[in-house]
Formats: C-alpha cells, structure tokens, sequence
C-alpha cells in the first residue's frame, strides 16, 4: 500500500511538471531582457529597435573573460578603461538571440579610439554606382550599409600614455542569417548610437560627440 501511495504521488508529480512545461501559452526563451544587455545602454527607442532586429525580446551576451582575464560581458567601466587597449582586451558588445543555438551572433559592437576621420566630400552620401550606405546626421560621420552593421565616428578627446585622440570610432557588426529581415538601417544606427551616447557620457564628452537621444532619419540620396 505505501509503494502504491508513493508512486501515485511520483506520478502525480511528474504530470503536473509536464503540464506546467507545456502550457498553452507560449514559453520565453531564457535569457536577458533587452534592458538588461550592452550594460543596460539600451531603453526606449533603442530596447525597440534591438528587438525588431533580433525578432526576440531576449539575448545572452558572452560569458568567461577575454585575452586579458577581464569578463568577456560589456562593460561601460571596461570600455572606457581598455579603450587605448589592442583589439582583444577592449570590452565589447557581444549579443545572441537567447532561442537561438547556433553559436552565431546576432551583432557585436566595438570601439576604437582613432586620430583619423573622413574628408567633407566623404561624409555625405557617396555617389558612385551601387553604393547602398545611408548616412545619418549624427556624431561627425554615421552610416549603415542597406543590408548589414553600422558605424559612427564621434569627437571625444581621449588618450594613453602612448597617444592622444580627438575621435572614436563605434562599429556594429551583424549576422545577416540572424537579422530580422523586418529591420531597418535606422534600427542598427539606433542602437549604436545608444551605446555609444552612454560611453561619451561615461568618457566625459557627451557635449563634443553630439549624439542625439533620438536618432534622426537618413539625409536623402
């Protein structure tokens, strides 16, 4: 009688777990929320714009540490401390989409302090024949391929023992297979401008990067 009892119980057990499992109501992946990645750079317009991107309101970033034994996960206080660091050592943004088990990531951002920057005729649409950039007026020089990743070049002096530098450089880098094809140019410009506006601010340059809290529209063709 106790081994029935007890199996009853086990089995009980067992079907209440399989129903609290599969619901009728669909299941979120486990992960972040978007407000939670990029060091909690992204809200607003910028949390909305990731997720048509990623077509997911949930992401994973990089866990472990990097060349130098620093968390792998973005960091403000990193990026603004390596900024002057090899490629390697920088904290970057690394995103996934939490459902997704490919190992492919969805985008990765990146800074890099530099001395250059694009000439004028440069920083305006470029003419020639199957040019697909779109550049916002935005920092000292915003583009985004039509397809794919983003870039934008700000003013804020920085420098190392090494050098000193009057720009930096944000780039975006997108998967094309894990990108929702419902996207746009202006999402991916969005959400760097997100992080990067949070770094200047964190740099103490803010004022000289001039970056929006709303990206604005392309500049027409």
């Amino acid at each position: 009688m106790r081994n029935i009892l007890r199996w009853s119980v086990c089995g009980a057990l067992v079907m209440a777990a399989a129903s609290g499992c599969s619901g009728d109501g669909a299941q979120e992946p486990e992960g972040l929320a978007t407000s939670a990645v990029c060091d909690g750079t992204l809200t607003g317009p910028a949390a909305e714009a990731l997720e048509r991107i990623g077509g997911t309101k949930q992401f994973t970033e990089l866990t472990g540490t990097n060349d130098i034994g620093d968390p792998s996960k973005f960091s403000l206080d990193l990026a603004v401390r390596r900024l002057h660091t090899e490629l390697g050592q920088r904290s970057e943004c690394t995103l996934y989409k939490a459902d997704n088990d490919s190992g492919i990531y969805l985008m990765k951002i990146r800074f890099e302090p530099t001395a250059e920057r694009p000439a004028p005729e440069k920083a305006a649409k470029a003419q020639n024949a199957g040019d697909d950039r779109l550049v916002f007026p935005l920092g000292l020089y915003a583009y985004t391929p039509e397809e794919n990743g983003a870039s934008l070049l700000f003013s804020c002096a920085t420098k190392s023992p090494e050098e000193n530098t009057p720009y930096v450089m944000a780039s975006m880098f997108t998967n094309k297979n894990q990108v929702n094809p419902g996207s746009t140019a202006k999402d991916r410009m969005t959400v760097l401008n997100a992080v990067s506006r949070a770094l200047a601010e964190k740099l103490g340059c803010a004022a000289q990067a001039k970056l929006p809290a709303e990206v604005p529209d392309a500049l027409p063709g």
